[in-house]
Parts: C-alpha cells; structure tokens; sequence
C-alpha cells in the first residue's frame, strides 16, 4: 500500500510527457518545466540560479507573474506562481497545472500541450477564476525560459519594428522593459509616430539552442518583457498577456480599465537546435505558421488575380493638394490636377515603368482637410474617372490614399459621438500635425464600407489606409465599445476590401497585399542591433516598401537597405514644386517634383522591379553579417544579394556598393 501511494505521490510531483521529438517535465515542487530535445535542455527557469533573496527566488523560479491591482494601495503587486499552491496532472499529451492563490483569491489553470514539434502553453478562460475585489491586470507567461546569463553566447529576439536582437555579452544598466504588441497605444496616450512591436513573435538563443514563441491567441492586448542585467544576472524575454490597464484620470490619479474580453491565452513555443538556431530561424518558423497554421497566401498566388501585384508594377504616391488653413471657403492648394496625372502616365509610359498611383490629398478637402474622408475629389469626380481609364488602357493602375484613424473638427459630419473615448469617456485627441480626434473603429468600418463601395464604382485597384499598420486601439464609449480585440477584428475588414496599409503591424497580414512605409530599423527602445525579421517573415507572402526615394534622408545607406532588406522601391510626386505648400502645415515634401526624380525613379524601377523583380516571389532563406558592416541576404532560388555599408573595398565590392550573385535554380 506504502509503494502506491509513493507511486502516486511522485507522479503528480513530476509529471513527463515523452514524445517522438520532445520530452517534456514539469517538477510541482520547483514550479519547473524542462524541455528536452535530443541533447539539448531547455528549463522554464535559469538551475544555476543562486539565492538572493526572496523576491527574486521567488519571480526566477516562477513559470508564470501575475499583476493584480491592490485597492488599498491605489497600485499593482506582483504574485508570483512558485509561491502559490500548485497540482499538476497528465492527462495525455497535455499538462494541467492548477495554480491557486489565497491572498486574492485567484484560481487558474494552465495547460501545456506536447505537440510534437513545438510545445503549447495556455491558460482557458472558463478555468480563470478571479476575485472582483483584486482584479486581475496582466499574467505573464514562462519569462525565464532558456535565460541566458550576462556573457554566454546568445542572445534576445524581437520584434520591435524590423527586428532587433539583444546580446547576452552587451551590458545596458537596466533591468525590465517592455512594450505592448501591435503599439504601445495606451488608452490615454494614442502617439502613433512611435515605432512599435509589429510582430506577435519573440525568441530565445543560447548556444545552439532556442525557440521561437508565437503567441496564437491574445495577441492583440498583449506585450513582450525583456528583463536584462544587471538586475538578476540573466538574459530572457516572455510574453505578457493583459487583461486590464492602468491609466491615470483626469486628476492623475491611477485608476484600472474594466475587464471586456473572455479569451483565451496561448503561445506556442517551436525548439530551434544547431543551424536553425538564430533569428534567421524565428522568422522562418513563424512564416511557416502563418502558411501552414493561417493559411496566408503567398505572393504569387495573389498576383495571379491581382495584376497590381505584380512584381513588374511599381507603387508610387502622387500627391494632389492641400489646404493652407483649414476653414471651409478655403482653397486647396494644387500640386499636381488629374489632367497633370494623365501628363504622368504618359511620361511613365516613355519611361518603360508600369505604375500603381496611390493619389494622396485628392479629398475634396485636399490632404488631412476633412477626416474621415469622402467624396467628391477636389478636382472633379470626371477628373477622377478619366484618369482610371487613362490608367487602365496603359497598363498602369489608380488607388486612393484616405484616411479613416482620424476626424476632424472641421468635417461635414463631425459629431462627438463618432469619436474614440477614453476610460473617463471624453474624446482622446492625437497628437500630429493636425491634432484631430481619434474615430472609433465601430463608426470608421461602416463609414469605410460606404466609401469603398462607391470608390469601386470608379475602377480603382486599390486603397491605401493611412494609419491602420501603427496600432490597435480601444474605445470606451457605452454606445460603441471596442477593445483591442475588436479593433484587430474590425480593421482587418476595412483591409480586406481595401488591400494596402501604411505601417508594419501584422494583425491583418491575411488579408494585406500591400504595407507601404513599413519599418526599416529598430526602435531602439530594447537596445540591440536592427535585423530583417520582418521581411524573414513576410517576403514572399506580401508587397512592402520603406520611405520613398525623394523622403530618403540618407539616400545611398536607405537605397542598400532597400536591397538587403528585399523591399520594393516607392515614391511620394508630385506635378508642381513643393515650394508652393512650404507655408502649410504639412511639412513631409521637401523635393517631389517628377521632373526632378523621373531618372531616379527608373533606374531604382529597372532594378528593383525589372531585374530583381522574381525575388519578390521568393522567400528569405538566410541572412548574416559576413563582415563588418557587410551582409548577405540569400532567397530560396539560390539567389544572393550582399551590401558593404563599410568605407573600404570587401571581396571587390566598393564601400556603398553591392554585387548580385543569381543562384543555380534561375
């Protein structure tokens, strides 16, 4: 009788889960997950940890921290899951681990799922049990696994604009950061000019071992955190779910978000070993989750009923006008008229360029005159339709840049109740050149889809939504409340019929043909160097761009960035000389004329679109730095294209030159 029990008593001690390609241990006792794979071992927590004291014992052993809001105190506390009262048992293939916490009443069960290839952490929302007096704000997940101390070789992945990786040998003094998936958009502070996480994928290399997490589920009000030394001496990154936010009221003082959502939370962690551990390896595993998992088409297949797609087509921004004041009698200040359009189309037939024109400040109100926006253009709906048909026979195409984040005060149909509402329900104002109000994501679908099906009417291909690729937001008005899971719900519609978004956030990505504007480097608010992690990801699957070619600010470093990165080269034009709107408030043209950069523009087309052009189908297979300063980015054909940044000569590429080397399968 003694053996059964023991039997028993150690089962649920240490439950294992052995599988073809992965073991996995959780030990009750140390709140321990330990992942092996061959001869490689992962652990939810550092085993070479030595005490220091009881909050730190405490958060590097524990597989899960939860932040809960102290009333009392008018802030949050941490728990964290090694203190609480833990019960594992096997069911299978998966791992219940029920954890209990008694000073607040917080019941919850987290499951870990072996599925073979990768290993799945989820906590159920019919099993998440809180107390209404200690409300729950966030819980992160597993933010020790396979934390690298300060010296090894390793380092962080993440996704913070382009990428960015964290060495485990740097040393930057500062011990937690964080940033919310999607921007960091909080509910009274909307700054969408910040460069933001535009990835639900994070990584962890040490050695030759690591994973990719993809968070599947609650991605949307979801943050990552970096913790870094020298405050415990280790290296690591995990993912924060939210469930409330902290904001400060109108007298400052702190307050928390009423919970609005009943999802559930989960990351699945994919183990990279010996060559595929890098950042190379994160991307390539999460573009094989969005084709496998999401069923994202890629590239080819789209263009094969989109021609806009093709890759022999360039997009480039023509900008029409805008308004030196914002009355309503004022005029628009015209840059470039649909007549001067039809001159282009022309020109860029003698040029041998095939064009996708996104018109920008065509609104009746030219560019940020009137949001959000309608019709009829400020040059004539006739105008309009002739330069479509003029497009159309030229092989050329016509979309409409328009803008449906923000609304103005000075629209035909502003009303108070359309815009976006704060915690204390008073409209949340952006700050930019405008300074308008945000619209709630409710009111901008059914404004859109009203727009999009009388833009269809004049044969556009395309619509380009300024702002939507910045961030998620959330509305607090009784009337139309949206939370971020909403909002990532409706503006993935808006994209849908739409097609082309400005900014790098993928919370749409199946639905996006197009990203314009897209990140070119790291925030640098985690540190670390900038990496191509989003294009590892996405080439292949969609069309991006960075800035345009007359907006470089340093034009060589831009154009071979433009190259390494295997972007697509655009342009923002324009008829007439900027100088006319130098006295407005938009100050982003400093040099558009055609005329100007018409042998810029063909010579970046005839490379970027004519000879490198059957890249854009190709994946990104491996990218490195093969010496200082000087990388090389290979596709799946075989195909490399290596850019020397340095100021000296390598391998007999000149200092900002770059040599393409075709591969054998072309």
């Amino acid at each position: 009788m003694k053996r059964v029990i023991l039997l028993v008593f150690t089962f649920l001690l240490i439950t294992s889960l052995a599988y073809a390609k992965i073991d996995i241990t959780y030990d009750v006792n140390g709140d321990l997950l330990v992942i092996k794979n061959g001869k490689y071992t992962m652990t939810s927590s550092p085993l070479d940890w030595k005490s220091v004291n009881d909050y730190w014992d405490s958060k590097i052993r524990s597989m899960f921290i939860v932040e809960y809001w102290d009333k009392e105190l008018g802030n949050s506390r941490l728990l964290f899951s090694y203190d609480a009262k833990r019960t594992a048992i096997c069911n299978g293939e998966v791992t219940n681990i029920n954890y209990k916490f008694p000073s607040i009443n917080l019941d919850f069960t987290a499951k870990v799922y072996n599925r073979g290839e990768y290993f799945e952490v989820r906590i159920p929302y019919k099993d998440f049990k809180e107390d209404p007096s200690f409300p729950i704000i966030s819980i992160t997940f597993l933010p020790y696994l396979n934390a690298g101390r300060v010296g090894e070789k390793g380092y962080l992945v993440i996704p913070d604009g382009c990428g960015a990786i964290v060495q485990f040998t740097k040393f930057f003094g500062v011990t937690t950061l964080e940033k919310q998936v999607y921007g960091d958009l909080t509910p009274t502070n909307y700054d969408i000019n910040q460069i933001p996480v535009t990835l639900p994928v994070f990584g962890c290399i040490k050695d030759s071992f690591g994973f990719t997490g993809i968070i599947t589920e609650g991605d949307a009000f979801s943050g990552l955190v970096m913790d870094m030394a020298p405050g415990n001496g280790y290296y690591s990154i995990g993912a924060k779910f939210y469930f409330r936010r902290i904001f400060e009221d109108i007298y400052r003082k702190k307050r928390i978000t009423p919970r609005r959502d009943d999802r559930d939370r989960a990351i699945r962690f994919y183990l990279l070993q010996d060559r595929s551990a890098n950042y190379v390896g994160v991307g390539k595993t999460y573009r094989e989750y969005l084709l496998k998992e999401k069923r994202v088409k890629t590239l080819e297949e789209r263009a094969r009923t989109r021609s806009h797609l093709d890759p022999n087509v360039i997009d480039i921004g023509i900008f029409m006008g805008v308004k030196k004041g914002f009355q309503l009698f004022d005029p628009v200040i015209r840059l470039t008229s649909f007549r001067e359009i039809n001159w282009i189309i022309d020109r860029l037939k003698d040029l041998g360029i095939r064009a996708n024109l996104i018109l920008t400040g065509w609104e009746r109100s030219g560019f940020e005159g009137e949001n959000p926006t309608t019709f009829p253009p400020f040059d004539g709906s006739r105008g309009l339709r002739s330069v479509v048909e003029k497009a159309k026979s030229s092989g050329n195409f016509i979309s409409l840049s328009v803008n449906f984040f923000e609304i103005y005060q000075n629209s035909r149909d502003f009303y108070r109740r359309l815009t976006l509402k704060s915690p204390v329900k008073l409209p949340v104002e952006q700050n930019t050149y405008r300074r308008g109000y945000l619209i709630c994501p409710q009111v901008a679908l059914t404004k859109f889809q009203r727009f999009h099906s009388e833009a269809k009417k004049t044969g556009i291909v395309g619509i380009e939504l300024r702002r939507f690729g910045r961030g998620l937001i959330e509305c607090f008005d009784d009337e139309h409340p949206v939370d971020r899971f909403d909002c990532a719900k409706l503006y993935s519609k808006m994209v849908g019929l739409a097609g082309i978004v400005d900014g790098g956030c993928v919370y749409g990505v199946d639905y996006v043909d197009t990203f314009m504007s897209i990140p070119s480097m790291s925030s640098g608010f985690f540190g670390g160097e900038s990496i191509p992690l989003w294009q590892i990801a996405l080439h292949g699957i969609v069309r991006y761009s960075f800035e345009p070619i007359n907006l470089r600010r340093d034009f060589d470093y831009e154009f071979l960035k433009t190259l390494e990165y295997g972007a697509l080269p655009t342009a923002m034009l324009t008829y007439e000389s900027p100088i006319l709107i130098k006295d407005t408030f938009y100050k982003g043209l400093f040099s558009s004329k055609f005329l100007d950069w018409q042998n810029d523009l063909k010579r970046e087309y005839e490379l970027f679109n004519k000879k490198l052009g059957y890249l854009q189908y190709q994946f990104i297979t491996d990218h490195k730095e093969l010496s200082r300063y000087v990388y090389q980015t290979t596709y799946s054909d075989g195909t490399k294209v290596i850019v020397n940044y340095s100021n000296k000569d390598f391998d007999g590429i000149k200092p900002l030159g770059y040599r393409i080397v075709r591969g054998d399968n072309r």
